[in-house]
């Protein structure tokens, strides 16, 4: 089989709220672990309008010292 016959593959994932399958996954929330790796939390276009958006990480941390001025 060529390279050039393959279509690419949606992702396919269930939806938190509703258990639906979708190929229009929106992520929704991270799960960390201890040991092993996280996973990401999915939902569907509609459902995720009940969560609130994502915080940037980067806005929790404090400024560097170098940002503010710092030695």
């Amino acid at each position: 089989m060529a390279t050039e016959d393959r279509t690419p593959r949606l992702p396919v994932r269930m939806c938190v709220r509703c258990q639906v399958t979708t190929e229009t996954p929106v992520v929704v929330g991270v799960v960390h672990q201890n040991s092993g790796p996280g996973f990401a939390v999915y939902a569907c276009h509609v459902c995720a309008a009940h969560y609130p958006p994502r915080q940037d990480v980067l806005s929790v941390l404090p400024p560097s010292r170098q940002a503010a001025g710092g030695q």
